[in-house]
């Protein structure tokens, strides 16, 4: 019964990272998983004596929201399945690739878009413009922040903020046992910060890495206090979830979403003192012909983010080294036996 006991306490110490992806729809949730395995792993390689093994799994929410996922064997680039930022290694994304008309123009009207509506110069200050420009260009945290159920359909018919939510509460809960550590892109930093300001009594978090967020955005932030139920003044300053034990912001500088990335400035300590790091990084996806330097393959591969996920692995590691010897060690061993 005891070696039992042993064993559990031995597997419950294994390490997982919990994926958690961004704004818009996305490729089938097997191949997006993949896809970010092979950008962590990436990562990793740029880090000596990283470990290269790991577990990894993916809070996929598009599916609440798209009816089809995008399509890898759709080849009209106007077609809205179309997948036109697939993941490409490091060594094959060129620093000069062909942009058509059409393309610079895309291009051109996503970046007008993302000034003014999330540049510390935009109009993110201001209320009305920021739902009025949310509405039109982000689907998805309109839907999170702003949808409404009839009152006569509320006993059967759940939000998607309460069942992105329920998601991500559901396999946290499941892997409470393991030491955890999150990546969320964009949006999905929102969604995991929720998540863990709901659940800070109950689940400790090795581990929490925001890539290109935009949750230093003064109304995000305000968003954060009402629904949280939180008193806040002019500047809002939400909190750091309680049983957070590290908390990463990077961003790259051409990332209008993650403008305000030093989320330092805006989020306050847990009563362990953790609060968030934020740093600048370089998204070479910013170099793909659409110009996205909010990408999440281009995040998870810079080295800054490698280190910490390394650093992660590499205690679980030694967690795993110890209890092994401990597991094994014989009840007695090197202790010398009383005489008498």
């Amino acid at each position: 019964m005891a070696l039992l006991k042993k064993l559990f306490n031995f597997r419950k110490n294994r390490t997982l990272i919990l994926g958690i992806h961004g704004l818009s729809n996305k490729p089938p949730k097997k191949l997006l998983t993949s896809w970010w395995r092979r950008s962590l792993e990436e990562g990793l390689a740029k880090i000596d004596r990283s470990p290269t093994k790991f577990d990894f799994k993916m809070v996929y929410w598009a599916d609440l929201l798209y009816k089809e996922p995008l399509r890898q064997d759709m080849t009209d680039p106007d077609h809205p399945l179309y997948i036109d930022e697939p993941y490409i290694s490091e060594k094959n994304l060129k620093k000069t690739v062909y942009k058509g008309f059409l393309q610079k123009v895309k291009n051109l009207l996503q970046y007008l878009k993302e000034i003014i509506f999330l540049s510390r110069l935009g109009l993110n200050k201001f209320r009305r413009p920021f739902n009025m420009i949310v509405k039109i260009g982000f689907k998805d945290l309109d839907t999170y922040y702003n949808e409404e159920i009839p009152k006569n359909e509320q006993m059967f018919h759940a939000t998607f903020k309460e069942q992105v939510r329920k998601k991500v509460t559901k396999i946290l809960r499941k892997n409470r046992k393991k030491d955890i550590l999150i990546i969320a892109h964009s949006m999905g930093s929102i969604i995991a910060y929720d998540v863990l300001l709901q659940l800070q009594k109950e689940i400790e978090i090795k581990g929490f890495i925001a890539m290109g967020s935009p949750m230093g955005l003064p109304l995000i932030r305000e968003n954060i206090m009402k629904d949280h139920a939180l008193p806040f003044d002019d500047e809002p300053s939400p909190p750091t979830p309680e049983g957070l034990e590290s908390w990463y912001s990077y961003s790259d500088r051409d990332d209008n979403i993650g403008a305000f990335y030093n989320l330092a400035d805006f989020y306050q300590p847990n009563t362990l003192g953790v609060k968030p790091i934020g740093k600048l990084v370089e998204n070479n996806y910013k170099y793909w012909q659409t110009e996205n330097a909010h990408k999440s393959f281009g995040y998870l591969r810079t080295r800054e983010v490698a280190q910490v996920v390394s650093d992660f692995l590499s205690a679980g590691r030694s967690s795993l080294f110890v209890k092994g010897k401990q597991l094994f060690k014989r009840k007695g061993r090197g202790t010398k036996k009383p005489q008498g």
